[in-house]
């Protein structure tokens, strides 16, 4: 039996608010403030701005999606999520993918 290692995340600037999802082996129950801290460090140019903005600001939410087994299952994950938000109308954006 195989446990889920990896976390398919979202985040946004309050709660009816979603700008990426990203998936990391880290959990957003217990680890926000890593996953904050490793996005805005290493992640890509626009994605870090807005993480170190919404962190300066205070309006920034993270809700785990769903778990995964292996990074791809994890990626592939955060492709389908960011395919479906998107055909709903919003903007999202992700990195990791």
């Amino acid at each position: 039996m195989s446990t889920a290692n990896y976390h398919v995340f979202g985040l946004g600037a309050g709660t009816d608010d979603l700008y990426y999802i990203g998936w990391m082996d880290k959990s957003p129950d217990h680890e926000q403030e890593k996953i904050y801290s490793d996005l805005a460090d290493d992640s890509h140019g626009d994605i870090a701005r807005w993480v170190r903005q919404a962190r300066d600001t205070g309006k920034i939410d993270i809700f785990e999606i769903e778990t995964a087994g292996t990074p791809e299952e994890a990626r592939d994950s955060a492709l389908f999520w960011c395919g479906y938000y998107r055909s709903l109308g919003l903007q999202v954006v992700t990195d990791r993918c």
